[in-house]
């Protein structure tokens, strides 16, 4: 039995690494909008009024983009390429020619828009963080971004009182699985570059054995023929 495909491999278990970033992204932004009541504060745009803050409830999209591209983009979409190529590492052990004839393109190109998609997550998810901690901390009453974690905060328009919860550490957790996720669909799409290139250079190593293989037999069938 022949030894696997670990080129194959390498992209199976960063498919899988991409399911563990999507959680890592979409669960803690999840959360972090239960504990404030469904309201998105990525780019909330906070105000201070006689020593207390108002933090008025940004774009639900802005929540609702990066868990949902979590959800379909890592989760969804990485199970299902890791599962097919561990598929295809356990038929590569019977037939090593089977990577070579695996679709190729049509993930790189798939591979190239998660780059994409992914760094413009990364980056809302970042400048989101950023706009609540200046606002926190702009005018100077608050020293750091996280000291009003685990408090009392009342909405202002029901009067209803919750418990903020470890926002900053949610949204620092998130923002790390995004990052984190954005670098491996960089090292995917390489990898599936480079797989293309080794296909086609494999491809055409087998024309030319098979052109050789041609020529051989006939000259042996030349040489066979009996002198008149």
């Amino acid at each position: 039995m022949a030894v696997c495909d670990f080129h194959i491999l390498a992209q199976a278990i960063l498919y899988f690494f991409a399911v563990i970033a999507g959680f890592v992204v979409a669960i803690p932004i999840g959360v972090n909008r239960i504990n404030f009541k469904g309201n998105c504060i990525l780019y909330a745009d906070t105000k201070w009024s006689n020593n207390e803050f108002l933090i008025p409830s940004s774009n639900a999209g802005n929540c609702n983009f990066p868990i949902y591209f979590s959800v379909f983009g890592l989760i969804f979409y990485g199970l299902g390429l890791g599962l097919y190529n561990m598929y295809a590492v356990i038929r590569s052990r019977k037939d090593p020619a089977f990577g070579s004839q695996m679709w190729v393109i049509p993930f790189m190109v798939l591979n190239a828009v998660q780059v994409t998609i992914s760094l413009v997550v990364a980056c809302m998810v970042s400048v989101g963080l950023l706009t609540l901690c200046n606002g926190l901390t702009g005018e100077g009453k608050l020293k750091n971004c996280w000291d009003r974690e685990n408090s009392e905060f009342k909405k202002v328009d029901t009067g209803d009182t919750f418990n903020s919860g470890n926002y900053y550490k949610l949204l620092t957790t998130a923002q790390a699985g995004a990052w984190i996720a954005f670098l491996i669909w960089i090292i995917q799409l390489v990898l599936s570059v480079l797989r293309f290139i080794r296909n086609r250079r494999q491809g055409s190593g087998a024309m030319m054995d098979k052109a050789q293989a041609g020529q051989g037999s006939t000259t042996k069938i030349a040489e066979t023929e009996p002198t008149s």
